[in-house]
């Protein structure tokens, strides 16, 4: 899951919000590995399995609530991020998340391993590509 906008939020806060309450309180419930990264005001919880991503999407909104806080609705979202089996499921744009002006997806490295890449996402590349024209 990635969020890109917390509402009414600073960095300093998001300690209180997320990491005070994340290590200790979601981390030990889940049956699988979970991690928190996070970059100023947005982050990613990333999950092995699907049934803990959900039981954390249920309960965040009411965690940034409960410390008067908003969770952009539409800049919030559960995206499916596995390798993929074939390199043909890597064109159906399946498994990408948007993050900081980067759109997150797998690729083959040189070497052939899979791997996660960011490229400029497409907004943000056609607002450049404007401004320079112009």
């Amino acid at each position: 899951m990635a969020t890109d906008g917390l509402i009414g939020m600073n960095s300093s806060f998001l300690h209180e919000v997320l990491d005070a309450w994340y290590e200790p309180d979601v981390k030990p419930r889940m049956k699988g590995r979970t991690f928190l990264l996070r970059f100023a005001d947005d982050f990613v919880i990333g999950s092995e399995r699907e049934e803990d991503a959900r039981r954390i999407m249920a309960v965040l909104p009411k965690r940034v609530a409960h410390c008067g806080v908003t969770m952009h609705p539409t800049k919030t979202v559960l995206v499916s991020f596995r390798k993929p089996a074939s390199r043909q499921e890597t064109d159906t744009g399946n498994g990408t998340f948007e993050l900081l002006g980067l759109t997150h997806g797998w690729a083959r490295s040189r070497r052939r391993y899979w791997v996660i890449k960011g490229k400029t996402a497409g907004k943000r590349l056609r607002r450049a590509q404007k401004s320079l024209w112009q």
